[in-house]
């Protein structure tokens, strides 16, 4: 589930002709149990030699609830956060995200219509906040480097000098106006 990104009945529906492909270029062949479409999926060779390896009857023979229960002792067992089906749902489409897999993309792996179905399965982390402060900072240096490469010789901002002559220049229409009184 965490490799396919599947629902916890089309987990469960798994077998190993639902593999098409070889080893890289294995695709699992998913019904959708909400949008009732197929829908195909890349997995990772871990999970195609996992299925492969196993019969027929492992997963089918769970109840969705035993696999439920069963997650939970293996992440008591493996002293980690409880894992449920679902979480690893969310798991799979956020890992995604942060290697820069496109968002529709997301969507038609996860069987999503909308976009912002998929957003809610997205967990932003404080890196990604680190990631954006990056991308601004080079946004606006190559902003400076096109702005001095068009302008050498004007400096960023004007000098004392001729802050003061743009003083000038605005204050002689109203002293000529005074006088002329």
């Amino acid at each position: 589930m965490a490799d396919a990104g599947c629902r916890l009945r089309e987990a469960l529906a798994f077998s190993v002709s639902s593999l098409s492909g070889h080893h890289q270029n294995s695709l699992l062949r998913i019904w959708s149990t909400k949008s009732r479409a197929w829908r195909s999926v890349p997995v990772p060779d871990r999970l195609s030699q996992a299925l492969r390896a196993a019969s027929n009857t492992k997963l089918a023979a769970l109840s969705p609830r035993q696999l439920q229960r069963r997650l939970l002792q293996l992440s008591a067992a493996a002293h980690v956060p409880e894992t449920t089906p679902h979480r690893l749902r969310h798991s799979y489409a956020t890992r995604l995200h942060q290697a820069g897999v496109p968002l529709h993309t997301i969507s038609a792996l996860l069987g999503h219509k909308s976009l912002a179905v998929t957003l809610i399965y997205l967990h932003q982390g404080d890196t990604d906040y680190a990631k954006a402060r990056k991308a601004l900072d080079r946004l606006a240096a190559a902003a400076a480097s096109r702005r001095d490469a068009r302008n050498p010789s004007r400096p960023d901002r004007p000098s004392q000098e001729r802050k003061r002559r743009r003083h000038q220049a605005l204050l002689r229409p109203q002293q000529l106006a005074r006088r002329s009184r």
